[in-house]
């Protein structure tokens, strides 16, 4: 395998990891969300995840490796805001909105990345709209209770919803641009610290919950752990091997995990509908990476054309 495919299948491999972290949220923040309240819960999830990052980034700068303050601080502060906000953005829209209409509605950003993407210059091609229309048939697919009807929508929750899809695309983008090659640990630990920070004024406002009892503390520290150290560190690691637009169709796959998840650890029933969605967003990710590799190749080809040629 040549250095291009190497690194292509390494943010590949980054991406899935992401939607395994993000998925386990559901799992996760269930019960945490009810005790903790939204503010206080992304405040303990963000801060703890901070420490740890910054815990990870200094004994690793001491043992040679990158200085995290060779960075510019404003601009990553900035992003990890954009970060925080979008998350808690969410939160808010799920109180005014059922769920099925709520993740078709966030579940559009990948289309906003591409879109976006496009407009500042990257090229898209027909292969990867496929892709994304498949992807976005099969997150559809996987709310059937949109086909029943959900009753009145409101108006403020489908705003806070495709805020929430902005947000994420923003982000995606922007971190893309404005942090162009920072290490995917040192982009974590900037990101969560922003986080952080935005989460500030939103507990000083509506005051800070703390866990009760070891069973607690420990659930928020997994919580932190996962969908907020691991899942950023995988999430900025994939970003500086693959585009944001194809980042984004991966990380759909996050549906598809949080509904294995719901059968296997909390005995959830799910529809053939659901489950036929479920495997239409895979479908539409293995397209999507198909495509990606395919245009890798096509460019190394251009780029040197005795890349492809069989060795003698």
């Amino acid at each position: 395998m040549g250095e291009g495919m190497a690194v292509e299948t390494r943010g590949v491999l980054w991406s899935v990891a992401t939607a395994f972290a993000y998925s386990s949220s559901a799992i996760f923040g269930k019960d945490l969300l009810k005790v903790l309240g939204a503010p206080s819960l992304l405040f303990w999830r963000f801060s703890v995840a901070a420490l740890v990052l910054w815990a990870i980034v200094g004994v690793w700068h001491r043992a040679g490796g990158p200085d995290p303050m060779d960075v510019p601080r404003a601009k990553a502060l900035a992003v990890g805001a954009m970060y925080g906000y979008m998350v808690i953005t969410g939160f808010y829209s799920l109180k005014h909105l059922d769920a099925s209409v709520y993740i078709v509605l966030v579940y559009l950003y990948p289309v906003l990345v591409v879109v976006a993407s496009s407009l500042i210059g990257h090229r898209v091609t027909r292969g990867m709209w496929v892709a994304l229309a498949v992807v976005m048939a099969g997150v559809v697919l996987t709310v059937p209770e949109l086909f029943g009807g959900v009753g009145s929508v409101s108006g403020l929750g489908v705003a806070l919803a495709f805020l929430q899809a902005v947000l994420m695309a923003g982000f995606m983008i922007a971190s893309s641009h404005l942090l162009p090659g920072l290490d995917g640990v040192v982009n974590a630990s900037w990101t969560l610290l922003g986080a952080t920070l935005a989460m500030i004024p939103l507990v000083a406002i509506g005051g800070l919950t703390a866990p009760h009892g070891g069973g607690r503390v420990v659930e928020v520290l997994l919580f932190a752990l996962i969908t907020g150290v691991i899942s950023n560190i995988c999430f900025f690691r994939a970003m500086r091997h693959i585009a944001p637009g194809v980042l984004a169709m991966i990380m759909t796959l996050e549906v598809a995990l949080a509904i294995l998840w719901s059968v296997l650890l909390l005995g959830e029933t799910v529809s053939g509908v659901k489950a036929l969605g479920a495997g239409v967003v895979i479908s539409g990710v293995l397209i999507a990476q198909w495509v990606n590799l395919h245009e890798a190749r096509a460019r190394r080809a251009a780029d040197d054309p005795f890349a492809s040629a069989p060795t003698v």
